[in-house]
């Protein structure tokens, strides 16, 4: 075998490698529903009554925070969300409301539309962690009060790490779904300005959150934003999440960090109950680029 014959043949080898290591990395679940019974599924009463899953979420945070410690210091600056005005044809399209349901309850969360017809959000918006992965799962861009400027967009096919849905690992706490057409026959990509995705990036930098907080004082029908800084790190998790300052309560979860570049580099994951204003995000590294090009495929 020649040399340049040997360097073809380690090349795809390596190749073959990585894709079997990404694959290895990441759950992959059918939903096996079809598109018009999820729609179907989710009338307006259904819609307006789910609840924030981050109900069950940030209490097992507390749980770990006895343990590990709870992250301190950091300023509280940026921490107060404003409501966002979603121009048609921008990047804020790609913004919006996560519906699923788990043991016959109704649950919100958020999420983001990314390049290659991908929706972006929390494992624990898509999986039990450990568990089962959840059904009627749809995606709203731009959802406000009720409409659905773009469709609906029920899922085909749900992913997340293995880290979240073997032993719900916070530090890889990050979900995807393939999404099938709206009922207009639109793709996700044709209905709205999809986002890119970035990882490994610097953690101390500037982002801008955007979730439908549904707690407490916010009402989950409107998208907020938080114009925020990364502030601490969370050593409990890893790899180690992000902190950052930012009111927004459960029905966040899963909503999309973006940067200065227009990309995402994190999701709304959890917080301590006993840490008030702040939110923690995973880093995201090897695993989260695994399901992304995992998802991507599968679509």
């Amino acid at each position: 075998m020649n040399r340049c014959a040997l360097i073809v043949v380690l090349t795809y080898a390596i190749l073959a490698i990585a894709v079997t290591s990404s694959q290895a990395a990441v759950t992959v679940h059918p939903t096996g529903q079809r598109a018009s019974k999820v729609r179907k599924y989710w009338t307006a009463e259904r819609m307006r009554a789910a609840i924030p899953v981050e109900r069950l979420a940030l209490a097992g945070r507390d749980g770990k925070a006895s343990k590990g410690g709870k992250p301190g210091g950091g300023s509280t600056s940026g921490a107060t969300s404003t409501e966002v005005t979603i121009a048609p044809g921008t990047p804020l399209t790609a913004h919006g409301k996560v519906f699923f349901t788990d043991s016959g309850v109704n649950y919100v969360c958020s999420g983001t539309a990314l390049a290659g017809d991908v929706i972006w959000t929390a494992g624990h918006c898509v999986n039990a962690g450990p568990g089962a992965f959840y059904t009627n799962f749809q995606f709203v861009p731009a959802y406000r009060d009720g409409a659905a400027p773009y469709g609906v967009f029920p899922a085909t096919t749900l992913l997340t790490t293995n880290g979240w849905s073997a032993s719900g690992q916070f530090g890889v706490d990050s979900g995807a779904a393939v999404p099938g057409l709206n009922a207009s026959g639109q793709t996700l990509s044709a209905a709205v300005v999809e986002r890119s995705i970035t990882f490994n990036t610097p953690r101390n930098q500037s982002y801008s959150v955007y979730g439908y907080p549904a707690a407490k004082r916010f009402s989950g029908q409107r998208m907020r934003v938080c114009t925020t800084a990364w502030s601490r790190d969370d050593t409990s998790t890893a790899p180690a999440a992000m902190g950052i300052p930012c009111d927004m309560t459960g029905g966040s979860s899963g909503g999309g960090w973006i940067t200065a570049g227009g990309s995402v580099a994190s999701n709304v994951s959890y917080g301590y109950s006993s840490l008030k204003n702040v939110l923690f995000g995973p880093h995201l590294e090897t695993e989260a680029q695994a399901l992304y090009v995992a998802a991507d495929a599968a679509g």
